[in-house]
């Protein structure tokens, strides 16, 4: 199939390299890329939506994601609100890049030129979360509630610590919101379980990894169902302790984590609550959260290779 490809350009990403960078990126495409193409750069927080959807209408049919997870999130969500098949590929270009390192997404510009030009395609599920009264969005990586939100907000919204480069920048965020966090009674339903009690982290989707945390390490980034993790009653202590936990992965059966697979997952407090899927968050101030699975979703171009 012959394609039209677009560019979604996000200069900001990786502290803004991506902006320096990227006339040097152009000229690798435009020598390597067999496809016609053009490019947008989409300037601001959440623009990266509607850019993606004049794009499509314009009649492009393979969006390229160029930044990291907030960019490809954005795509995604122009991708689902155009409601039209469009094929999705990426160019590497963010701080951490969690769903692209789950997926093997390689890091030559070349070689992930070349995987553009071979356009193959896996039907690949995403994560649909609803803060109820507020917003809805659809993610690639994880939809995420308590104490990652707050890590998200600063990284994200408040734009903290931009100069560090790597997952040391989420470590740090991670430790600062810690101190200030207090956890949220809530109760969260499954499909196989009811929780209740104090909510420190939940965390749902098909990537094994979130601010390069091994936080779900048996998603399945093709499954049909979500993986989940909840952390429940943990103290400020016992939460830092966490954190070399989950960088490994090795969380499973430890005191008070939930962990299991589901279609979905309804969050309910009488307090307030923040919820963010793929590091942006979109809601602030609601008592309910609704987080569904969406499987073969959308076409994604594939590094072939499946877990």
């Amino acid at each position: 199939m012959d394609h039209s490809v677009a560019f979604v350009v996000n200069p900001e990403s990786r502290g803004g390299e991506t902006g320096r960078t990227w006339e040097k990126k152009l000229k690798v495409i435009e020598k390597h890329l067999t496809y016609p193409f053009t490019y947008r750069i989409a300037k601001g927080i959440g623009t990266g939506v509607q850019t993606t959807k004049e794009l499509i209408e314009e009649g492009h049919t393979m969006i390229i994601s160029v930044g990291g997870e907030g960019t490809a999130n954005e795509v995604v969500n122009g991708i689902m609100e155009s409601r039209k098949q469009v094929v999705m590929g990426f160019i590497k270009s963010g701080t951490v890049n969690d769903y692209l390192k789950v997926i093997n997404w390689p890091s030559s510009l070349e070689e992930q030129v070349k995987l553009l030009n071979e356009a193959k395609t896996v039907k690949t599920p995403l994560t649909f979360c609803e803060a109820i009264g507020e917003r809805s969005r659809y993610g690639l990586n994880v939809a995420d509630v308590g104490i990652g939100t707050s890590i998200s907000y600063d990284a994200s919204v408040k734009r903290s610590i931009t100069w560090i480069k790597s997952g040391l920048r989420y470590t740090l965020l991670a430790i600062k919101a810690i101190v200030k966090w207090r956890n949220i009674p809530c109760t969260i339903t499954t499909d196989n379980e009811k929780i209740e009690g104090n909510l420190s982290l939940f965390m749902a989707g098909f990537s094994k990894e979130s601010g390069a945390y091994r936080v779900l390490p048996k998603a399945n980034p093709w499954g049909e169902k979500m993986a989940y993790l909840a952390a429940m009653n943990f103290s400020k202590i016992k939460m830092i302790r966490l954190m070399g936990i989950l960088k490994k992965g090795e969380h499973e059966g430890y005191p008070n984590v939930h962990m299991d697979f589901t279609s979905k997952a309804v969050i309910e407090s009488n307090e307030p609550m923040m919820v963010e899927v793929d590091g942006e968050v979109f809601g602030y101030n609601t008592n309910k959260i609704i987080v569904k699975a969406i499987p073969n979703a959308i076409d994604v171009i594939s590094a072939n290779t499946k877990p």
